[in-house]
């Protein structure tokens, strides 16, 4: 029933563009029918993002977007940090680092009459986004002896590995014209729904105290991950040899905004 409300909803949102469609006229469809844009909003996370897009009507496009962010710490760290009253936290902020990737296809029905690449328009998309981090993970390794501790060290075990998201939404934007080939794209919001799925792995000889601390340290990480609003569910393996975490099929959220200047031809 999901399905079938979700399929009619769909119908009903495409069907004016499609009943208001024009085919290009002669000179549109010798040329002039591409686009190639580049995302500035995306820089201030330090992220490129490039775009192509191309008209099948003169209301009607499909594209997609290739996104690139290079490993380095977490964007806006600096006023992050400055909300967050935690020693502990703000160490982690400090030497998390992260990258990732993504492609994302789409396609754009546009509801101005002014012409091609004009005006408001919907994006149906789907994404697929892959994220690595690292990080040096702090576990507390408390020494008994007959039962009771007698002292406790930090210790610390360096994790790396990746998460991939595969998600589905729709945007909403519009389309500026600024000159005869310079075209202003203001992706206003495009939320996107799906899940993702991951391992982390590390390194690190562990003599059997300190796989206890480490494991107990992962429980509580496992407890906190699933009360997220999103419920993370992970689970984990602890050895001699370090630790393997293992992010299973979960939820995932994302939202595409974007100011882009494009280049038609």
């Amino acid at each position: 029933m999901n399905k079938l409300l979700t399929t009619i909803l769909f119908v009903s949102i495409i069907t004016p563009f499609l009943a208001r469609a024009q085919t290009l006229s002669s000179a549109e469809q010798i040329g002039r029918k591409n686009m190639v844009k580049f995302n500035t909003l995306t820089l201030l996370g330090g992220k490129f993002a490039f775009e192509y897009e191309r008209l099948l009507t003169d209301r009607i496009a499909v594209g997609a977007t290739l996104s690139v962010r290079p490993e380095k710490n977490i964007p806006f760290s600096a006023t992050v940090k400055n909300f967050v009253d935690d020693e502990e936290l703000n160490d982690l902020i400090d030497n998390f680092k992260s990258s990732n990737f993504s492609i994302t296809p789409e396609i754009r029905f546009y509801a101005s009459r002014r012409g091609p690449f004009r005006g408001f328009y919907i994006a149906p998309y789907v994404k697929y986004a892959s994220y690595g981090a690292s990080l040096p993970y702090d576990f507390e390794v408390e020494v008994e002896d007959q039962g009771t501790a007698y002292y406790s060290r930090t210790e610390t075990i360096p994790l790396k590995g990746s998460i991939q998201a595969f998600t589905a939404g729709i945007s909403l934007g519009t389309h500026f014209k600024l000159s005869r080939n310079i075209y202003l794209d203001w992706r206003i919001l495009g939320p996107g729904y799906g899940t993702s799925k991951g391992a982390v792995s590390g390194k690190m000889t562990l003599n059997t105290d300190e796989q206890s601390a480490l494991r107990e340290s992962m429980e509580e990480l496992k407890a906190d991950m699933g009360d997220l609003p999103l419920g993370i569910t992970l689970d984990y393996e602890v050895n001699e040899n370090g630790a393997d975490i293992k992010i299973l099929r979960s939820p995932w959220a994302s939202i595409r905004t974007g100011l882009s200047i494009g280049y038609r031809f």
